[in-house]
């Protein structure tokens, strides 16, 4: 083997063509392992994997020359029907089926390297088993072989129900995602997440894709001509993409979700971006002074605390963040507007509403929620797994950013993420 050898990876159509070329020169096994710096283990295999078998050369007495004492043998009279003549000679009879002395012709090229007739002087000729390395047919070989060893089920009929019986009521009874149930499980069961997948796509297992809430289709969103609000100099999009890096890390999303037109009460709700932690408040009234209020209420609890928990807030042009002041005042926190239209410009919120939504679907009416319900909203919400987050779910990283009297003050505990919930049942049913 060279000194810098490659590492392992499959042989492709143009190594193949080299195998050729070289077995129909009759170069041994470890001068085509230098040329393609591969291991001669590697060679043998590809040749003996995907080598073609031609058979034996058709001719009339093909079937008659298959013993290795064909040219020598001298056996007669193995049937009545003549005594003279010497029955490896004979096109009537297969003497092969009767005579004690057959041995099977077995070439010694075939058994051993090269493994293949490539090159052989004699191949024309030759009644034995043939076969033949060729470049095409070994890398139809090879592609077959790749996708069959990636179909079907690879584990126990036994192990697939155990595991199907742990993720099935997770995902239909509880709401939970499947990246959600493989972060709390992943090493109990013997396929990646990806895998699981596939399966759901295959219908494999009972389930099927409508049981996975990221496959539904959601109807589009009919967009609505924004109120006429002027921005205030130094509070655009453009002024908050001019901040650090770090500074828009910590900065909270502001949002408020809707129930039914005739509901008086909305939620308030805001995204620590970095750790992807969400808050939920009930407001009376979609009203600026309703979310003046929430932000008052939290000061009162954080105190002079409040400015380094909330240094910055981003939210929309929606009309109950236009009193900026009242939201700014005594220099609590500064507050930035996305561009009309521009949602995606906070999307880790809406990305995140789109979780509150399974348990408050649209046209569910918000006009009996409690505080409590918020929290039991927000609580179940924040212990779900996330991908973004290493496996981690956002409480488990919020000891690190927020502190423990906000967390306790607004109601949130840490859901065990078997318990986890995220269907209408988590209101509907305590």
């Amino acid at each position: 083997m060279p000194e810098n050898r490659r590492s392992y990876r499959h042989l492709v159509f143009d190594d193949r063509c080299e195998i050729q070329r070289l077995l129909n020169s009759n170069a041994t096994m470890s001068e085509i392992a230098r040329t393609l710096s591969v291991s001669v283990s590697s060679v043998t295999r590809e040749i003996r994997r995907n080598r073609r078998d031609d058979g034996y050369r058709v001719s009339p007495t093909s079937v008659m020359r298959l013993c290795v004492h064909v040219r020598t043998c001298e056996v007669r009279g193995l049937c009545r029907g003549c005594w003279n003549k010497r029955c490896a000679s004979c096109r009537k009879m297969r003497c092969t089926n009767v005579c004690g002395r057959y041995e099977k012709d077995i070439c010694k090229t075939n058994g051993a390297a090269p493994f293949c007739c490539n090159g052989c002087s004699s191949v024309n000729g030759c009644h034995r088993h043939r076969y033949h390395y060729d470049a095409k047919s070994a890398q139809r070989l090879a592609d077959c072989r790749l996708v069959e060893s990636r179909s079907g089920i690879d584990t126990t009929s036994e192990e697939f129900e155990d595991m199907i019986d742990t993720v099935a009521p997770l995902i239909k009874d509880q709401g939970q995602s499947i990246a959600h149930v493989w972060a709390s499980h992943r090493s109990e069961f013997l396929c990646s997440e990806r895998t699981f997948y596939r399966y759901v796509d295959l219908g494999l297992g009972g389930m099927k894709n409508l049981d996975l809430v990221a496959k539904c289709r959601y109807r589009p969103r009919k967009r609505q001509a924004p109120g006429y609000f002027s921005c205030p100099e130094g509070r655009t999009w453009t002024d908050f993409s001019a901040l650090s890096e770090e500074e828009r890390l910590s900065t909270v999303e502001v949002d408020c979700v809707e129930g039914v037109r005739t509901d008086s009460k909305v939620l308030l709700t805001m995204l620590f971006k970095r750790i992807s932690f969400l808050l939920v408040f009930v407001l009376d009234e979609h009203t600026q002074a309703c979310v003046g209020g929430a932000l008052d209420s939290l000061r009162s609890l954080l105190g002079d605390g409040f400015a380094s928990v909330f240094p910055l807030l981003l939210s929309d042009r929606g009309h109950e963040f236009w009193d900026y002041k009242g939201i700014e005042k005594d220099g609590r926190t500064r507050l930035y507007y996305c561009e009309p239209g521009r949602a995606d410009q906070k999307g880790s919120i809406e990305n995140c509403h789109r979780i509150v939504r399974r348990i408050l679907p649209k046209g569910t009416s918000f006009q009996d929620l409690t505080r409590s319900d918020a929290a039991l909203l927000a609580s179940h919400v924040n212990s779900m797994p996330r991908p973004s987050l290493g496996g981690a779910s956002p409480f488990d990283l919020a000891h690190h950013v927020i502190p423990k009297e906000l967390l306790e003050g607004v109601g949130l505990e840490h859901i065990a993420p078997d318990n986890v919930v995220l269907k209408p049942s988590l209101l509907t049913e305590r």
